[in-house]
């Protein structure tokens, strides 16, 4: 099977480097430079490589970007549900006030994670 090759409709290796240069969403420019390096002729196994995922993977990117540029590209998921009530919510908030009360203690993760863990069921 002949892979894939983007195609510069909706722009090239140029185009990529500017929106690159303005975009956080770090799925999002994963997938740009994958379609960024193969404009510059690397081939699909060494984007692969470059990039962390299976060869099929890059096809699939570069198919997307085919069918509507750098829009398609963007991930349909926007995270999951919070597992955090308000309850713990508010046992955190607590904790962090009474640390940065008691000998200017910094607050970690860890220090919560642990005090969540003794006084939850």
């Amino acid at each position: 099977m002949r892979p894939i090759l983007p195609e510069k409709r909706y722009g090239g290796e140029p185009e990529i480097a500017s929106i690159l240069k303005k975009e956080r969403d770090n799925r999002l420019v994963k997938r740009l430079n994958a379609v960024r390096l193969l404009f510059n002729g690397y081939t699909h196994e060494q984007v692969a490589d470059i990039s962390g995922v299976r060869r099929e993977t890059i096809w699939d990117w570069v198919t997307k970007w085919n069918r509507g540029g750098k829009e398609a590209l963007k991930s349909k998921h926007k995270g999951s549900v919070s597992q955090v009530t308000p309850n713990i919510m508010a046992e955190i908030s607590e904790v962090i006030e009474i640390k940065r009360e008691i000998n200017g203690r910094t607050v970690t993760g860890r220090l919560i994670h642990g005090y969540l863990k003794k006084t939850t069921p």
